[in-house]
């Protein structure tokens, strides 16, 4: 079961990262219009947040059903389908919340090529320090706060 946890909110987590490449595209416009005071910054954060949301929950559903009944999930004893709403919403939160996380690095690099790189450094982060790859146990203490900051 922790095996297919890791999977789902790896795959969310990339799926975040496609979402997110987009921003160098529009930031010659929302530089302009900030320019000219057309609305205050944390406005574009947030609306471009919410806008992630509904394809974050169209992408969430359609993998975490299809991923839920096939791999028998939901033949574990005592499964319902209170499970499998909960199994949805650990993925939609984890895609929400690293599209929030990764949107940053857009944000603060003007460097594509640098924020890429960053973005890939940023995976490597996330699936060393899940607790799949190096169990909490193995971990040296000194890197216990890694683990507890990561999102996956």
């Amino acid at each position: 079961v922790a095996g297919i946890l890791f999977q789902s909110m790896f795959f969310i987590t990339l799926g975040a990262v496609q979402k997110i490449q987009f921003q160098y595209e529009v930031r010659s416009i929302v530089y302009k219009q900030q320019d000219a005071k057309f609305y205050p910054t944390w406005a574009y954060v947030v609306g471009r947040t919410l806008a992630f949301v509904p394809s974050s929950a169209i992408d969430s559903c359609m993998y975490g059903t299809i991923v839920y009944w096939f791999v028998g999930l939901a033949h574990n004893d005592g499964a319902s389908i209170v499970n499998y709403f909960i199994y949805l919403f650990l993925i939609l939160s984890s895609a929400i919340s690293t599209a929030a996380l990764l949107g940053i690095l857009p944000a603060v690099i003007k460097n594509r090529t640098t924020c890429q790189a960053l973005l890939s450094l940023s995976l490597v982060y996330f699936v060393l320090f899940s607790g799949f790859t190096v169990q909490l146990d193995t971990l040296p203490s000194y890197w216990i706060w890694a683990y507890w900051l990561n999102p996956i």
